[in-house]
């Protein structure tokens, strides 16, 4: 099978719907906070399913939450002013 006919992981989905790299450094900057060691490669590679890693998988489960989060609640607050305006 070549790569190109693989199917995405879910989490490339993810990425790919949140629009990539900036999710992905923040996966990172949120991983090193807590005080582990990792690379922006190897978030790319959890996120393809070729580490498995279960903090940084789950480090970027919760950054694409928030993000997913703050991009409703900013199209919410655009439809409010737009019904008011």
């Amino acid at each position: 099978m070549k790569e190109s006919d693989k199917k995405p992981t879910a989490l490339q989905e993810v990425l790919r719907k949140l629009g990539g790299g900036a999710i992905a450094q923040a996966t990172l900057d949120r991983v090193r906070a807590s005080g582990a060691k990792a690379s922006l490669s190897l978030v790319y590679k959890v996120i393809a399913g070729t580490s498995t890693r279960q903090d940084i998988a789950d480090a970027f489960l919760s950054v694409a939450e928030e993000e997913a989060a703050r991009r409703r609640q900013v199209e919410q607050r655009a439809r409010q002013l737009v019904a008011e305006a």
